[in-house]
């Protein structure tokens, strides 16, 4: 589905990002992975295969996103698909208020450098190398359902802004044929939201009755970057088992 496309996958020595990068590559995809663990994310490039490139990337450094992402699109050759996973917890629990109120300004900023400002500065990367070089590609951002819900600290209001963005952009490079969508996981089991390996699936708060896997995320990743999904644009697929609808 994907043979002779190019993609970089941010955050994807582990997870949801890990997920998708392994749907690209057996879908014939050449992939580029980026983290800030080098070992770990070597150790996750081997898992993967030969056609992948692992790629150390601190999402936290904001300065040089340009210069990481030319290294990265000199390193693959080309970028057919940006996927816009890279992102950090808030370390405080948002949906309490004595804790809202010892939120400390560091605390705010670091959520939202990684997940907001380091996201949209990627997404200009890799969109105005699409738009320089006549690529008819896609962008894809994962958002959270977070965003859908009333933001009670940074990490809902970075959820919230990269929703919003994706509609914008994906409204203004439709035009260039550049297609633009997000994905909104709800509770998924990974590390992120305290499951591990073993963990019962079941979970009484999501309606469905259980997480989602980060293999069902990166099918539905897979729909949105095909040439399916070409006239899809600007839209946050929600996958939540129906957690989210309470807030509508």
């Amino acid at each position: 589905m994907f043979s002779g496309k190019y993609a970089i996958v941010t955050g994807a020595s582990r997870g949801i990002g890990f997920a998708i990068a392994k749907m690209l590559v057996e879908n014939g995809c050449k992939v580029l992975i980026t983290g800030r663990n080098e070992k770990t994310l070597k150790e996750s490039a081997e898992k993967l295969g030969n056609n992948v490139i692992p790629f150390v990337w601190d999402a936290e450094d904001l300065t040089n996103i340009p210069a990481k992402f030319k290294e990265a699109v000199s390193l693959l050759g080309k970028v057919d698909i940006f996927v816009n996973n890279a992102g950090v917890f808030a370390q405080r629990n948002e949906w309490s208020g004595g804790s809202l109120l010892k939120t400390t300004v560091e605390e705010w900023e670091k959520v939202i450098n990684v997940n907001l400002t380091g996201v949209f500065t990627s997404m200009q990367q890799a969109v105005k190398y699409m738009v320089e070089n006549n690529i008819q590609g896609n962008v894809l951002n994962i958002s959270s359902v977070a965003a859908f819900e009333p933001a009670n600290g940074a990490y809902g209001a970075s959820k919230t802004a990269i929703m919003n963005l994706t509609k914008g952009w994906g409204m203004n490079f439709a035009p260039h044929h550049i297609t633009i969508n997000g994905i909104a996981p709800g509770p998924i089991a990974t590390m992120m939201n305290n499951w591990k390996e073993g963990d019962p699936m079941e979970n009484s708060r999501i309606p469905y009755g259980r997480f989602g896997t980060i293999e069902e995320i990166a099918k539905c990743a897979k729909y949105l970057l095909s040439e399916d999904a070409k006239m899809i644009c600007g839209e946050t697929l929600v996958f939540d088992g129906a957690y989210s609808i309470r807030f509508n």
